[in-house]
């Protein structure tokens, strides 16, 4: 008979390792980064644990099994809240938001190239052409070779009249692909610098009429000495 948490269901476990379900429908990505902060500050040996939000599970390494167990068994949302202080960024909210943009822009040029007959295709082109030529003609301007300058001759190539709108449509479809992944990548890489760099102090020292005390960071309102 599998052994039960109080408030988790064990779904699998292995030599060192146990994936448990919450009870609950779903976990939201705050509540995801605060059960992964958890889990690595009071089992933190091993790997990073995975979580699944919209199962509202997590695997992780187990030290002690019992002591996980126990851990597991008397876990609240609100004593987390009050102990582990979140950084600022969030990389799963950052990847969410990276995936939910990709899908939009393959579903929209799917859409696009099944749906919109070719004059409007190529109407569209032309529209998402104007701020490219533009940022071309000041890079031009400046006598400078830039990003810009390159994207639009490659769509003023494609859309010349030997070639199709499908394929000035599919090289828009790239760039704009490329773009959001620097864009990712610049968020990301800053988001992770910042959690490097930062001192992962999750107390701090504050005076009270007792003396002083050690507060979670959380805690700390403005005014506190």
């Amino acid at each position: 008979m599998k052994e039960e948490p109080m408030n988790a269901t064990i779904l699998h476990e292995s030599r060192g390792r146990i994936r448990f379900r919450l009870r609950q429908k779903q976990m939201t990505l705050a509540q995801a980064d605060l059960l992964e902060a958890w889990i690595q500050e009071n089992h933190g040996a091993g790997r990073s644990p995975s979580m699944s939000e919209p199962a509202a599970s997590s695997c992780t390494t187990m030290g002690a099994r019992q002591a996980v167990l126990n851990d597991i068994r008397h876990f609240s949302w609100q004593e987390a809240e009050q102990t582990i202080a979140l950084p600022a960024h969030s990389s799963r909210a950052l990847n969410r938001e990276f995936e939910e943009k990709l899908v939009g822009k393959v579903l929209c040029k799917a859409a696009c190239t099944l749906f919109l007959p070719p004059p409007l295709r190529i109407a569209r082109i032309l529209w998402h052409m104007v701020p490219l030529c533009g940022g071309a003609c000041a890079a031009c301007c400046r006598r400078r070779v830039k990003v810009e300058l390159l994207d639009a001759l490659s769509i003023s190539i494609s859309a010349c009249p030997k070639a199709t709108s499908d394929t000035a449509g599919t090289v828009m479809f790239l760039l704009e692909v490329g773009e959001l992944l620097e864009e990712w990548t610049r968020k990301k890489s800053v988001a992770d610098l910042a959690r490097c760099m930062s001192l992962n102090v999750d107390r701090s020292g504050c005076a009270t009429a007792q003396g002083e005390v050690l507060v979670p960071v959380s805690q700390i309102q403005p005014g506190m000495q």
